[in-house]
């Protein structure tokens, strides 16, 4: 195993079997197929998927689903603490770009028999889905309310998830555009003041570590976009051939390559808000690199 240390944050590299992944989320088939093919082709195994201390997925979620359709034996992680205060669980809202009118939500809130409470403001919102979180949120202009299934519809966090992704295809199928934003932005002046006042902000279930991991272990899986991971620090370019993970070869061994071949790197370390290779990321970054200057902007 390859360690890295960051203010107290531990990032734990190896090599770790394809089949003892779990995954909590469903993929997204256009986004699959092109990764499929794109890793088919690919030499290297530029960044490894970030895992929990149980092999749960939490970032790389395609990637390690890809090398499971490609019969790969192995891929390259990075472990972390997922109960550490420093890895936050947030979510992701659905924002309704050509917006329903408010009746038509309820009336697909009604359908899936729904119960539907208005509420004062945004801080009354947030304390209600904090309060319950099985429940979903529906935010437009000054108006908001919240959302609760009855027990034999909603009994778990995936379920949750489930009925709130039916509330969305309904009113996509109806003509409606949706964008994924992060849950901050609606807390944000600029994307608050930018929102037309008939334009629908839906709010995802608040749920939490524990409800992640004790789906994953059931073998339950989230839709695509309903947890948004982050975490503290991050490793990049560890470039490891993709050949390796078709070899017949043992844990022990492969990870021995691994080890030896990442201490032969040098490491870059750098602050959040860095661009790298053309990507923005808000966290720290340990930049594997051979005697190559790093491409910054």
């Amino acid at each position: 195993m390859f360690y890295l240390e960051s203010k107290n944050f531990q990032l734990e590299l190896e090599v770790v079997s394809v089949d003892s992944l779990l995954q909590h989320e469903e993929t997204i088939s256009g986004s699959m197929r092109k990764l499929i093919l794109a890793l088919k082709n690919q030499a290297h195994l530029h960044n490894p998927i970030i895992i929990d201390e149980n092999h749960v997925v939490l970032d790389g979620n395609h990637r390690a689903f890809a090398f499971k359709e490609l019969k790969f034996k192995h891929i390259a992680a990075c472990r972390i603490n997922y109960f550490h205060k420093k890895t936050k669980l947030r979510y992701w809202y659905r924002h309704l770009r050509t917006s329903p009118r408010l009746n038509r939500i309820k009336r697909a809130v009604a359908e899936l028999e729904g119960d539907w409470r208005d509420v004062e403001d945004k801080d009354s919102l947030q304390k209600a889905l904090e309060k319950d979180r099985l429940c979903c949120g529906i935010q437009q202009g000054d108006f908001f309310a919240w959302v609760r299934f009855h027990d034999d519809v909603v009994n778990d966090a995936v379920s949750a998830y489930g009925i709130f992704n039916q509330i969305q295809e309904k009113l996509v199928g109806e003509g409606s555009t949706v964008e994924y934003i992060p849950c901050n932005s609606v807390h944000e002046p600029d994307f608050c003041a930018g929102l037309n006042k008939d334009e629908v902000v839906l709010w995802s279930p608040r749920i939490t570590k524990e409800m992640v991991v004790d789906a994953a272990r059931r073998q339950k899986i989230f839709t695509p976009k309903a947890t948004r991971h982050l975490i503290p620090a991050r490793p990049l370019n560890v470039d490891v051939p993709t050949e390796w993970f078709m070899e017949d070869i043992s844990l022990e061994e492969i990870n021995r390559r691994f080890v030896d071949h990442l201490g032969g790197k040098k490491i870059q370390h750098l602050g959040p808000g860095q661009i790298v290779h053309g990507r923005y990321y808000e966290e720290e970054l340990f930049v594997f690199y051979d005697n190559k200057s790093i491409r910054q902007g």
